[in-house]
Parts: structure tokens; C-alpha cells; sequence
């Protein structure tokens, strides 16, 4: 008699759950991995952005002979406004992109978001506005009439790349001496003032948006604390710590004593 039996082809119960099972922890296992993955991709697009801009100041910089700079009241290069829009005072007045918005501002320091009105072409804003906003940040570029309307909505928050404040004031600004203010020191600065390139940040992601599946990194002293992709005024990039720049010095102005933007001795000095 033959007791030999065929075994049937499919799983048992058992061997369905253990399968079950080791799916389960390989997806424990590899998720965050892949989060990470997600993570580490958008940062190098992030770090594209930046150099991109750092690309765009370059050119700006090899035209002009200095690096973006406006005086306060003075209208941006090759934008007409007309009489309707004359400067008043000390404001700055800038137009953001034909049919989009008008800046006016008495702060000088706002140059460290405003810099797309001086270094973009006008009419080109809706080709750039990516480059210039951190990856998967949900802003569509704004209208004149997304601002008034919305208290948590700031100006300043809409660009997302910001520009040193270093590079709009002459080093003695930033000595860190207990200084008078000198409107002289107020000045555009050129590149043979700046003395380590190399490592001078200029401009960096103040977003970082593209953090996925990660808390958002608590501001410390003005800039979030967490690994920030910057490019520096030789135009390299790198994406390093806020918090291990160099000790900032006070603005003398404003008082705000913040890395990157107030390094010792401005362009003269190095933030790593």
C-alpha cells in the first residue's frame, strides 16, 4: 500500500502569519530609511536652489561690480514705476513682478529677503520663483492681494533664501565695536572687500521644508538648528549647522545678533 500523500501548493496559516510578520518588520525596518532617502533628495534640490542663486549673484556682482545692494528710497535697476510710485523718505519700494505686489520698507536690512526684486529680471519671476522657495513648500508666488488680509502671513516669510546681511554694510559696520551709526559704513560691498570667500556664507535655506516625516527644528537665536544648505561667496555649497558659525557681533543699527548675517568684521571675516 502507498501512503505517500501530494502536499497541497499553497500556504499553511502558520507560514502566512510568519510571512505577515517579516513583512511587517522589514517595513519597520526600512521606512524611515526610505522617509531618510526622501529626505537626503530634496535636500541636495534644496542645495541646487541655493547655488543657483549664488549663480545668479555672480552674474549680478560681475555686472554691477558689487554685490545686490539698494540704498533706502532708491528704486530698483530697470524697474519704471512712474510717479505714481515715488520713494517717500527712506522707504525702499520694490515691485515684486509685473501685476504682483509693491514692498515698501524703512528697514535696511530687509535686503535679506528682498534681493529677488534687485538681482532677478522683473519679468521673469513666475520662470525663477521655485528656485527660490525650499522644496516641498506649499506657496504658490504671491498676489498683492494674499497681503493685508492674512495676519500670519509675513512678507518676509515668502522667500524662502536669505541673503547675509554682511554683504550689505562695509566690515567696520561689523567690527563689534560700541559704535555711533555711520551711514557711510551703509554701503555697497564689492568683491575685494571680501577677504576668506570661501568661508563667508552668503546665502542659505531658511526653510528647510523638505524635512519629511521630521519636527521642525527649533530657531535658535534666529536660525533654525538643523543641517542648512548654504553657498558661500566663492559659490561653493555645503550644508552645515547654523550653531557652529562663528559668534556673531550686535548690529549697531538694530541691536539683533544673529550668525551668518552679523559675522565679526562682515565680508572680511569667516563663518567656519
Amino acid at each position: 500500500m502507498n501512503n505517500s500523500y501530494t502536499r497541497s501548493n499553497g500556504f499553511t496559516l502558520i507560514e502566512l502569519l510568519v510571512s505577515i510578520g517579516i513583512i511587517g518588520v522589514l517595513m519597520a525596518i526600512l521606512l524611515p530609511a526610505l522617509g531618510g532617502a526622501r529626505s537626503s533628495a530634496l535636500q541636495i534640490v534644496a542645495m541646487s536652489n541655493v547655488r543657483s542663486v549664488g549663480t545668479q549673484f555672480e552674474i549680478f556682482t560681475g555686472d554691477k561690480r558689487h554685490y545686490p545692494h539698494q540704498s533706502l528710497g532708491e528704486i530698483p535697476a530697470g524697474l519704471d514705476m512712474g510717479d505714481e510710485f515715488e520713494p517717500v523718505g527712506d522707504e525702499l519700494i520694490i515691485e515684486w513682478y509685473p501685476g504682483g505686489m509693491i514692498i515698501a520698507t524703512t528697514n535696511y536690512f530687509d535686503h535679506s529677503w528682498m534681493w529677488p526684486a534687485m538681482v532677478a529680471p522683473i519679468d521673469d519671476w513666475p520662470d525663477y520663483w521655485e528656485t527660490w522657495i525650499s522644496p516641498r513648500k506649499d506657496q504658490p508666488l504671491p498676489k498683492l492681494d494674499d497681503f493685508g488680509f492674512d495676519p500670519e502671513m509675513r512678507i518676509e516669510d515668502v522667500i524662502s533664501i536669505r541673503y547675509s546681511n554682511s554683504f550689505v554694510a562695509s566690515p567696520q559696520y561689523w567690527s563689534g565695536a560700541n559704535q555711533d551709526v555711520d551711514q557711510s559704513h551703509l554701503r555697497a560691498v564689492k568683491p575685494h572687500d571680501v577677504r576668506y570667500a570661501s568661508n563667508k556664507v552668503m546665502l542659505w535655506d531658511d526653510d528647510l521644508s523638505y524635512m519629511v516625516g521630521k519636527k521642525t527644528p527649533e530657531r535658535v537665536d534666529g536660525l533654525l538648528d538643523a543641517k542648512t544648505p548654504m553657498c558661500f561667496a566663492d559659490g561653493h555649497g555645503d550644508t552645515l549647522l547654523p550653531s557652529n558659525a562663528s559668534e556673531a557681533v550686535a548690529n549697531p543699527m538694530t541691536g539683533e545678533t544673529i550668525k551668518l548675517h552679523n559675522t565679526k568684521d562682515g565680508v572680511q571675516g569667516r563663518d567656519y
